[in-house]
């Protein structure tokens, strides 16, 4: 059985990690997938993306609740000789307002306690972005959440980091600045397929979720190169959220040096 998973929080570079592993051949990536919800449900993915139903499938996996989904599509990801990586979502765990005002967070990582449950033990990994670059991307992408404090954010933020904290990291700057390197660190960390072959094969994946379909333009969702993007500092979310407390905490669990 090959499964493995990707923790990374919203506008912090998943999008382009996901589009980049599963540009990779022996990879195939469950995007933005979560206990608690999915941009696109798990069985419709794995249909329509991945080829892991086969015909009479369908409705047999979507009666399944997730843990046993994961499962089931691991062992046949594994009959193929492939990886199933699965891109969590865990904003979904810890970002109040995500869907509604009324919508409230459990605060724990619910990937890994259904997993868990099913006797799925993955190696996993976390793709990190400084949290007041993620501020500023959360309300500026996302209308309902525009008027989302730096205080609340940080401390959802922290939150999620501290649950995240003793595995292992890579950094989406880091990856934007040696993309071969860092891709292949995750890559050997997950115990998954790697090849230099993904620097030409991403730009045309768009099996996933996330940046590449927001009604926002987003300037790393559809890039076909990967290069660092210019930071918004003077922003008025950007210095709001790196003086907040929890922000540069959060920052330090993920490794940033100041």
């Amino acid at each position: 059985m090959t499964l493995a998973v990707f923790y990374s929080f919203a506008r912090s570079g998943g999008t382009l990690v996901n589009r980049c592993l599963g540009a990779i051949p022996g990879n195939l990536v469950l995007s933005e997938v979560n206990p608690h919800g999915a941009l696109v449900p798990v069985e419709v993915q794995a249909r329509d993306w991945l080829g892991l139903v086969g015909p009479g499938e369908f409705e047999i996996l979507a009666g399944k609740g997730y843990g046993a989904k994961i499962r089931w599509l691991s062992e046949a990801a594994a009959n193929q000789g492939r990886h199933l990586v699965v891109r969590d979502w865990p904003a979904l765990n810890f970002l109040s307002g995500l869907f509604s005002e009324y919508f409230q967070p459990s605060l724990l990582l619910e990937q890994q306690l259904y997993l868990t449950r099913h006797g799925l033990a993955p190696p996993s990994a976390v793709v990190a972005r400084r949290g007041a670059a993620v501020y500023e991307s959360v309300v500026r992408t996302f209308d309902h959440l525009r008027d989302l404090t730096a205080e609340a954010f940080g401390a959802a933020y922290l939150a999620y980091a501290r649950v995240m904290d003793g595995r292992p990291v890579i950094r989406f700057e880091e990856f934007c600045r040696e993309p071969q390197r860092e891709l292949a660190r995750l890559c050997g960390w997950l115990g998954i397929a790697y090849s230099d072959g993904f620097l030409e094969g991403f730009p045309a994946f768009d099996r996933c979720t996330g940046d590449n379909r927001v009604s926002v333009s987003s300037r790393a969702g559809s890039s076909e190169r990967i290069e660092v993007l210019p930071e918004n500092r003077g922003s008025p979310a950007w210095v709001a959220a790196a003086r907040d407390p929890a922000c540069r905490e959060a920052d330090q669990v993920f490794g940033y040096a100041d």
